[in-house]
Order: structure tokens, then C-alpha cells, then sequence
């Protein structure tokens, strides 16, 4: 199991590194990326550069991806 804890002020780092670091199993992970919205920033670049590759082609309206949702909750539904 993987657990990111965001600490905004840096004088409590070491105390809860240290918290942590007691329990059995634990590990502390450095994290050397700059995050967005709890994800590392080079995701959403990565997102953006697939955006901009898209054609027409790989589109599909959206009229049809509601129909495909609408299908698919209708599947999920059925299983139940």
C-alpha cells in the first residue's frame, strides 16, 4: 500500500519522519518531482503533448460517448 502525506510546514517533516519511520514496513520515499494536484507535472505535459497528437479521427462526438456511458451503465446494472 502507498500513502503520499503533503506537508506544508517544513519544520514538522522531521518529527513526522520520524513518527513514521517507527512503524514496522515503512519506508519514506524522497520525492524529487514537482506535483500538480497530487500528481507529478510531467503527467500533465505528457497529457497535453497526447491531446495535441489526436486527429479528427480518433474523436468521437458527444452524442455518441453518452450513448456509450449510457450503455455501459445499463451493462454495470445488469450484473447486479
Amino acid at each position: 500500500m502507498n500513502l503520499t502525506i503533503e506537508i506544508d510546514n517544513k519544520e514538522d517533516y522531521f518529527f513526522v519522519k520520524q513518527l513514521l519511520e517507527r512503524l514496522k514496513g515503512v519506508r519514506i520515499v524522497k520525492n524529487d518531482y514537482e506535483t500538480l494536484e497530487g500528481l507529478p507535472s510531467h503527467v500533465f505535459e505528457e497529457i497535453e503533448k497526447y491531446g495535441e497528437s489526436l486527429k479528427n479521427d480518433d474523436m468521437i462526438s458527444k452524442k455518441d460517448f453518452f450513448k456509450f456511458i449510457d450503455e455501459e451503465i445499463c451493462r454495470l446494472n445488469s450484473q447486479k
